[in-house]
């Protein structure tokens, strides 16, 4: 009986220091868009944040929505109090500028079906809304990212932070059958 009572103590532990380690990343973001970002657009979305670059395509008709095609270039980083660590990325500018290596890397344009599970909640979440031509930074802790896994070499617990040129949305009323 004291052994499970441990057991469950060491879990409830473990449980309130993840979601502490959650609720100061999420502190952090919010600290480095509004003192990085107070010029730009940001749009909050179910615990991801998007930080709009160029505002001149908020103006522009068909926003990315569920079913849609979304053509996209991106690069991934760790979040701690910035965004530090590229992990991935096809675009070949920010590869050759960070001094990303890779054996096979693949500079070619993402193309995805969009759905509300295409990718982790938190970019999906990101980058629902955007626009074609839009440039954006997204912003999640890792609640909303892989959480308690390690993922390549992306740490367990990690807050991402990925940014995304979209170069094309496909309405999915547009596709040719």
């Amino acid at each position: 009986m004291t052994l499970l009572a441990a057991a469950a103590m060491a879990c409830s532990c473990s449980k309130e220091s993840k979601e502490l380690t959650v609720a100061d990343q999420e502190a952090a973001i919010e600290s480095y868009i509004s003192s990085n970002f107070s010029d730009c657009r940001v749009i909050h979305r179910n615990g991801s944040n998007r930080i709009v670059i160029d505002s001149t395509v908020l103006s522009l008709p068909d926003s990315l929505e569920y079913g849609d095609s979304l053509h996209f270039y991106y690069a991934g980083y760790i979040f701690t109090s910035s965004p530090t660590g590229l992990f991935c990325t096809n675009n070949e500018t920010v590869a050759a500028e960070s001094g990303y290596n890779v054996s096979d890397p693949d500079f070619s344009v993402r193309k995805t079906l969009f759905t509300e599970d295409c990718m982790i909640s938190g970019l999906v979440n990101g980058l629902y809304g955007v626009r074609q031509g839009e440039h954006c930074i997204v912003l999640f802790s890792a609640k909303h990212g892989f959480y308690d896994d390690r993922v390549y070499n992306i740490p367990k617990l990690s807050a991402l932070a990925f940014e995304i040129w979209v170069e094309r949305v496909i309405k999915k009323e547009n596709f040719t059958k």
